[in-house]
């Protein structure tokens, strides 16, 4: 009897396919799992659906086909099927096995089946792959794969219901925003208005129907500007002049008559005893209105009054949103279902260094963001997907930001895109910090191994140092024999020389606390290598600030960093090039910047030139600029760099300046 074997290709592919999952948000690992299933099914598409019970339908969550199949289109009666087969699956007393089932007579198992998305037992939404015209059944190894993945879909749709949580507070603000704005335009008051004349025209006769509001003051009532004026109804009326004055004055609706109408009703429009407006309607017949004529004119003014509420409420509710969003130290981008800009903060506008006007889109070629921002917001845009802390460097800033980005799409009860609200905030601080903090953890473990090491090397050193000693004492100078001594005697003062330093950079001395000039350190520094200069022709350019504040520190130690700036500098430099020391004051630091016309540094070395051992010199024991950057920071300052490859560098060096 032969041992059944199991299929092995949803086993070998689950690894893998957990591995990249495990680097994904849920909704994009739902749509990651939706494309496997396609490729290792070799069907023409799939569908990822959830239920939406108020309306009977299921709603699409993901669609993945192939570039040659034309997307199809989803009918109200498939969407309907699928729901009918959804709440069969779900209403098993039996329970739903993770198997293929049939949508419905009108769309056959052969052409296309359901796989239930479960979980705890329970669908929670259907996978509907649609398979080729020339294979309506499934191997034993891609059904295995199905069964796999729909329980583990179901988990990660459980994980995106818990993250849309907290995903919703973050947008909240921002979908208000949308709503409002959405409502406002699409409500025309003039249609509105001009609607509810004609039901009033229904049951009333009248020849003028006038609507007037009070003003901004309080104190006039105007009318619309498109509405026609008569003497006796002018555009602007003073409350309390006049019958419609007088009424809206009184609070009383007035029955009364003017020199172009015989008749004229007026009725003040009022929410909880405020007046909003006074509704006139007036005809040339006399007597043409009763006391009945109030009732029914009421109800009109009610309905104005509602409207009006209600305009007014979105007017509070869409400024009380964007003062929250100008506000807010994160820029932000709203987006319409279509990906056009319908509004930007002031700080995207800071931020990024240009306007954003409405209707802008990342998918015009003649106005787009820097290479990977815009293509995170098309993507975000294309597909729906929620992103999440996102880093991108901008290099073509002065100097380069890094910004972190967020997106967020949001939808109606339905289900259907509102838009998509998209968060950059400028964390170049925040990340320089953290780079900070990683390079002292490093440091500091280093400097405990290399005290370790130079402890342990310099005592063997010491020994042989004795003995060339000796050997040298009983060896005359013209013997022969104590030319190698002399090799070895160098060759030990030389690692000496680097013990020393990895004891230094283990073990640095605390600075002392003093009065410094820093162009005093300067003039210290450039008197030890301006013989090197002159010999390569280097034109050495010094200005300093007038009245340039004092420092507190080691003059010693600052030496140490300024010479160690400087030698770099001049190595990088090529005959008849130029090297420039500024001083200068920004806010509570005194600057010191070296800008060199060297050969620059790459891009992809600058992250690493202050760690320990990163050198490019055959002598170099990379510890200079290392040591450098810990002697600024416990002096409370910092070092910044900016480098281009054959134009040059700048070092500058920012230290606190001396507090009167």
């Amino acid at each position: 009897m032969g041992i059944e074997q199991r299929p092995v290709i949803a086993i070998s592919l689950m690894s893998e396919i957990a591995q990249a999952i495990s680097h994904l948000n849920a909704d994009r690992a739902l749509l990651f799992l939706t494309e496997s299933a396609v490729s290792v099914t070799e069907s023409v598409g799939a569908l990822l659906m959830t239920p939406h019970e108020k309306s009977s339908t299921m709603m699409p969550f993901v669609k993945s086909f192939q570039e040659a199949m034309p997307e199809p289109e989803l009918s109200s009666d498939f969407l309907s099927d699928c729901f009918d087969a959804f709440m069969r699956l779900r209403n098993n007393a039996l329970g739903t096995p993770a198997s293929e089932y049939e949508v419905s007579e009108s769309f056959p198992i052969s052409k296309m089946s359901a796989w239930p998305v479960m979980l705890s037992g329970k669908p929670v939404g259907l996978l509907v792959i649609y398979k080729p015209e020339n294979r309506s059944e499934f191997s034993p190894e891609q059904r295995s794969f199905l069964e796999i993945i729909t329980p583990f879909m179901g988990s990660l749709f459980e994980n995106l219901r818990l993250n849309n949580e907290m995903i919703h507070k973050n947008s909240r603000l921002s979908a208000l925003y949308e709503i409002s704005q959405q409502a406002e335009s699409l409500i025309d008051f003039r249609d509105i208005y001009d609607a509810l004349g004609k039901v009033a025209r229904s049951f009333i006769n009248f020849d003028v129907y006038m609507l007037y509001f009070v003003s901004a003051d309080g104190k006039t009532l105007e009318a619309r500007l498109d509405q026609n004026v008569y003497e006796s109804l002018p555009r602007s009326i003073n409350i309390g002049e006049g019958p419609v004055g007088l009424a809206a004055k009184e609070l009383k609706p007035y029955l009364t008559y003017t020199r172009e109408f015989n008749s004229v009703l007026i009725l003040p429009i009022e929410v909880s005893g405020r007046l909003i407006g006074v509704l006139t309607i007036g005809s040339r017949k006399a007597y043409a209105y009763r006391d009945e004529d109030i009732i029914g004119l009421r109800i009109i003014a009610t309905q104005i009054a509602s409207i009006d509420h209600m305009f007014k409420d979105l007017i509070r509710l869409k400024g009380f949103t964007e003062r929250i969003l100008e506000s807010m130290t994160s820029g932000v981008l709203i987006f319409n279902p279509e990906g056009r800009a319908t509004y930007a903060n002031p700080e995207i506008k800071i931020i990024m260094g240009r306007q954003f006007p409405e209707g802008w889109s990342p998918f015009d070629s003649s106005d787009k963001l820097p290479d990977r921002l815009n293509e995170l917001m098309v993507e975000a845009l294309t597909t729906n997907i929620t992103l999440e802390s996102e880093k991108v460097k901008i290099r073509n800033s002065n100097p380069a930001r890094i910004v972190e980005v967020n997106a967020f799409p949001f939808r109606n009860e339905t289900g259907g895109m509102l838009g998509t609200a998209v968060f950059i905030k400028d964390v170049t601080e925040i990340s320089a910090l953290e780079e900070q903090l990683k390079r002292a953890d490093k440091l500091s473990a280093l400097g405990v191994l290399a005290a370790g090491i130079a402890h342990e090397i310099r005592n063997p050193l010491t020994g042989m140092k004795m003995i060339v000693q000796l050997l040298q004492s009983e060896f005359g100078v013209k013997d022969p024999r104590s030319e190698p001594l002399h090799i070895i005697q160098s060759e030990i003062d030389r690692l000496e020389s680097i013990i020393g330093n990895l004891l230094d950079f283990a073990r640095p001395s605390k600075p002392k606390a003093i009065d410094v000039e820093p162009e005093k350190v300067v003039e210290d520094c450039y008197a030890l290598i301006k013989n090197q200069l002159r010999k390569q022709n280097i034109r050495f350019v010094k200005k300093v600030m007038p009245d340039c504040p004092k420092i507190v520190g080691d003059p010693d130690q600052l030496k140490q960093v300024f010479i160690n700036i400087l030698t770099n500098a001049v190595q990088a430099l090529q005959p008849e090039g130029e090297l420039r020391v500024n001083i200068d004051q920004r806010d509570d630091f005194v600057v010191v910047a070296f800008e060199d016309t060297g050969s620059g540094i790459p891009a992809n070395r600058l992250p690493d030139i202050f760690n320990p051992f990163m050198t490019t010199k055959e002598d170099g024991t990379g510890l200079g600029l290392s040591m450098a950057l810990r002697i600024v920071e416990e002096h409370g300052g910092r070092i910044e760099v900016q480098s281009v490859v054959d134009e040059g560098s700048i070092f500058t060096v920012y230290l606190p300046r001396k507090q009167e």
